[in-house]
């Protein structure tokens, strides 16, 4: 048996090749088995999965060889955490939920127990006696009096729980001895809404919280053994293996082994990156293929990915906005004032207590937190989740639109459409197999590409004792043989003096066919030249037309590229505005130049280098599939998969929900004025005013559930 001490999947049985586990969560969990199980089948050495969602079990087949029991114990924890959101909902409801819950419980109860009691025995004295109903303005003059002088001295901040419990229970009190109905259905509608949404800012901060989620545990060598170890134990100098799908927990060297990581939510290149020995890696990469010995160098609140995180939650920690509240405000005092003003001229208190019930703005309060609260729930069942209503809100008012290229816009891949041999001292298999010395460096578009290619035409083994310099954005420059080799792009060549003007014409003929010239040069001189070609993702340039529509005009496209490569992209995207060799600081940057313009910036990306820069936007919208975790917490919508028409659809739901507030606010104050010109000529009394203020709620309500939203 294994030792799995802290673990949350508990073995029931384990043989070579061969492991049960119980998994907390997954009884009768579709959801979490789904993604369990696609997980586990990308892993090399999986070999058959199977789950019973009657026990909560998980079966596992598994070569020894290649993966061992306790990696599966400590993926299947990780991700079980990462996904399994139903469960934790439930038990982390926050204290807010649950006495919102409570006071509609009672609420209900008291309405039962009121309307069978009155349909048996009768209304009750006390609720048509005067002597009540003076104490219940006398009391409610007592307690709203230090409410206004604090609401006057402290406009900004929140009151104290403690005293708003106490005005709650003796509101509830005078309503239930005056059997107002009325009044505890609209005590009930209020708890019903703020519950609601309330549910849905909890669902969607978890869902947003898991994205991303560096792994929990980690393997250790200790004394050649391999020990699992909670990841905030690690230190400085420990050595930790990371394999096939597994996110790398920490900054730090690797000593040994080689794999293909994917660094594109850290560093925006779209490209997998080989490590080999002496490599640099980042916590939040991920691991595609292979395995790596790590020297931890900085863990926690020292990586490059707290770092970012950091300064971007920062600078996004901002308070929320009280939306329309300034015209509900003035909805308040005007209708104070006209109550005042009818009774100066009339004398007749009842008037004006018939102008104060009408105008309550009930329905105007409920007006915007009903659509916020519909639309961020119509969102979450199209997996868009919406940290709150505010950010809906600013998204409805983006008229510039401003997208990292890498890689949320171009599918994963390229490939090489045309090899054109320049010098014919070289045939194109001698051509594939110099520019093979990029195999295992770093950053080299041509890693993968070159050696599919060059395995179809069997080029044959690359030298031995090969000296390689890998230069930032530019290619490399290499030493095999005593000559000099140069790959990669037109500025390098320009660099090292090599002499282009005789492949002008075919470099403009690729860039026509929509291609990416990389250059090889050897001792000088250039003979051969790669077309290469980045798949985009047919779907995109359709929903961005779809975004001009909604009426944002200015879409912008940002890249680390050089400017040929970013222009070729633009253009199958239909994009005309587009910057080069943006790092996340001149991403930043740029979104101020635009904030300052007066533009309002929608920002859209899918790493960590994009967090920076959506905390400058009006709104940030974080593409969460691959776990941009800190771009996801700074961004105020995520999208959980990387589908355009998705992207469409969240901004359509920001307009659709700010033009339903709209409507629920024009028809509580619509009817509000009504009212009130109603109760000044006395053509309503106390009555006819609640009931007309009810009915503003109930169609507040109405409107917003039963508007068409898609």
């Amino acid at each position: 048996m294994i030792e799995t001490k802290a673990i949350w999947n508990k073995y029931v049985h384990y043989t070579p090749g061969r492991i049960r586990l119980k998994v907390p969560g997954l009884k009768k969990n579709d959801y979490l088995a789904e993604k369990i199980h696609n997980a586990l089948e990308n892993i090399e050495g999986i070999d058959q999965i199977g789950t019973n969602l009657l026990t909560g079990t998980l079966l596992v087949h598994f070569n020894e060889n290649l993966i061992h029991g306790p990696s599966i114990i400590i993926f299947v924890d990780d991700h079980r955490r990462k996904y399994n959101y139903p469960v934790p909902l439930t038990e982390k409801l926050s204290p807010m939920i649950t006495q919102r819950a409570n006071k509609i419980f009672l609420i209900a109860t008291a309405l039962v127990l009121l309307f069978t009691k009155s349909k048996i025995l009768g209304p009750s004295a006390l609720a048509s006696s005067n002597i009540l109903n003076n104490a219940s303005t006398a009391i409610g003059l007592i307690i709203a009096y230090p409410i206004f002088l604090w609401g006057l001295k402290h406009p900004q901040q929140t009151r104290n729980r403690s005293y708003d419990l106490v005005i709650n229970s003796i509101t509830f009190t005078l309503l239930l001895l005056q059997e107002s109905y009325t009044g505890l259905l609209l005590m009930l509608l209020v708890n019903y809404s703020k519950i609601i949404m309330a549910l849905d800012f909890t669902r969607t901060n978890q869902i947003i919280a898991r994205i991303g989620k560096l792994p929990e545990k980690v393997w250790v060598v200790i004394d050649k053994s391999e020990v699992a170890m909670p990841l905030e134990k690690l230190v400085s100098g420990d050595l930790v293996v990371v394999r096939n799908a597994e996110i790398i927990p920490v900054d730090g060297t690797v000593v040994d082994g080689e794999a293909v990581v994917d660094e594109s939510q850290i560093s925006g290149k779209s490209e997998p990156i080989n490590k080999l020995s002496g490599s640099k890696v980042l916590a939040g990469t991920e691991i595609l293929d292979g395995s790596l010995k790590i020297l931890v160098e900085q863990t926690g609140f020292q990586t490059q990915l707290s770092k970012l995180t950091r300064r971007a939650v920062h600078k996004n920690d901002q308070p929320d906005k009280a939306i329309f509240r300034q015209r509900i405000d003035r909805m308040v005092y005007f209708s104070l004032m006209a109550a005042g003003g009818i009774y100066l001229l009339t004398g007749n208190l009842n008037r004006s207590l018939a102008i104060l019930i009408v105008a309550s703005p009930s329905a105007a309060g409920l007006a915007v937190p009903t659509a916020n609260g519909v639309g961020i729930g119509k969102a979450a069942q199209r997996g868009i989740y919406v940290k709150n209503g505010n950010h809906l809100w600013d998204a409805s008012e983006v008229d510039t639109m401003v997208l990292d290229k890498v890689p949320s816009l171009t599918v994963m891949k390229t490939s090489i459409q045309e090899i054109i041999v320049v010098n014919k001292e070289y045939t194109q298999s001698e051509i594939l197999r110099i520019a093979s010395i990029s195999e295992g460096m770093e950053g080299n578009p041509l890693v993968e590409i070159i050696r599919k290619r060059g395995y179809l035409t069997n080029f044959g083994p690359v030298a031995a004792g090969v000296e390689t310099e890998f230069i930032p954005k530019l290619g490399i420059r290499a030493q095999m043989k005593g000559k000099k080799i140069l790959l990669g792009t037109k500025t390098l060549m320009l660099q090292e003096n090599v002499k282009l003007n005789k492949i002008e014409s075919k470099v403009l003929r690729f860039r026509h066919l929509g291609l990416n010239p990389i250059y090889l040069a050897v001792e000088g001189r250039l003979c051969g030249l790669f077309g290469v070609r980045e798949t985009i993702k047919p779907e995109v340039r359709g929903a961005i037309e779809q975004l001009r529509a909604l009426g944002i005009r200015r879409i912008v496209l940002l890249t680390r590229d050089e400017f040929e490569a970013a222009e070729i992209v633009a253009n199958q995207l239909g994009i005309v505005e587009f910057h080069t060799g943006m790092t996340p600081n001149k991403k930043a940057e740029f979104i101020k130049t635009l904030n300052m313009q007066g533009h309002k910036v929608a920002m859209l990306g899918d790493g960590i280098d994009d967090a920076l820069a959506m905390s400058e936007a009006e709104v940030g919208i974080a593409w969460g599939k691959k776990g941009a975790d800190s771009a996801a917490k700074v961004a105020g919508i995520v999208i959980s998969a990387q589908n355009p028409q998705v992207l469409v659809e969240a901004m359509l739901l920001a307009q659709k929900t700010k033009e339903v507030a709209k409507q629920n606010i024009n028809f509580a104050i619509g009817i509000n004025v009504i009212g009130l010109g109603l109760g000044a000529g006395g053509l309503i009394n106390n009555v006819s005013a609640a009931f007309l203020g009810q009915m503003a709620t109930v169609i507040t309500v109405f409107n917003t559930y039963y508007q068409k939203w898609f």
